[in-house]
């Protein structure tokens, strides 16, 4: 995401000036990015206001460092939000604006918290699509694809979506602490709490990534990161692997 010898100086430092200017007057409308070495933690993307703060691919090598403060991101007032706990102590969810957090273990002392990942988005409204017939997990991913083009949105770009109703078969798990070991491919980057099953009722929230946010906002290679929410939005895990039933609702926003 994320411009002879006297002469020739002049010249380079009136592009300079320019460059800088022409920044500083763009002001808002680009993306907002604050570097932490080599990898950015923060930026904001429109439409529907998506902000991402540290990243995916950092958390598969270790970093669960805190990349913000969730009483900074709820005072945006973010309508949905998916991510992880710093010290990979827990999954982090934001269903509606509301704040859903859930530990591995059980809570520790201090639990004002921080993100060592997030991934938030705000709509106006919502469009509700019915799930017709059953879809299997590894077709997830074009539905919503398609399901977005069809009602108006650009699938290229980042968007949230909600489900309301029964998703399997399911695997999700809860973080709870850190692996304070080797990381890698094919290697956990955190100790989890898991669950899995053929049927769940509840709700969902994510996001739909843009090529740009794959490792960033999802798991590399990956469109999508979504979080499962009990009905009394009391509980919250990261889901793995989901599938839809037939009968539930996708919730896509309306078009900007």
């Amino acid at each position: 995401m994320e411009y002879k010898r006297a002469m020739r100086g002049t010249d380079m430092v009136g592009l300079a000036l320019f460059a800088v200017a022409a920044v500083l007057t763009a002001g808002p409308a680009l993306p907002q990015m604050q570097p932490m070495g080599n990898t950015v933690t923060h930026a904001l993307h429109q439409p529907y206001s998506v902000e991402t703060f540290g990243a995916f691919r950092n958390m598969m090598i270790g970093d669960f460092s805190a990349k913000v403060a969730l009483a900074d991101v709820m005072a945006r007032h973010p309508t949905v939000g998916v991510g992880a706990l710093s010290g990979a102590l827990g999954e982090i969810t934001i269903f509606d604006g509301k704040l859903i957090v859930s530990y591995g273990y059980a809570p520790p002392a201090d639990t004002s918290s921080a993100a060592a990942l997030l991934a938030t988005a705000s709509v106006d409204g919502w469009r509700s699509v019915p799930v017709a017939s059953d879809v299997v997990p590894e077709d997830i991913e074009s539905f919503i694809s398609v399901a977005a083009k069809t009602h108006g949105i650009d699938p290229t770009v980042s968007f949230p979506f909600k489900v309301r109703g029964n998703i399997g078969p399911y695997v999700m798990h809860v973080n709870a602490a850190p692996t304070k070991g080797d990381h890698g491919m094919g290697l956990p980057m955190a100790i989890t709490v898991q669950d899995k099953g053929d049927r769940l009722d509840g709700l969902i929230a994510g996001l739909y990534a843009s090529l740009d946010l794959m490792g960033i906002a999802t798991h590399g290679g990956e469109r999508t990161h979504a979080h499962w929410v009990s009905l009394d939005m009391a509980k919250t895990a990261h889901l793995d692997r989901w599938g839809l039933k037939a009968g539930a609702f996708l919730l896509l926003p309306k078009p900007p």
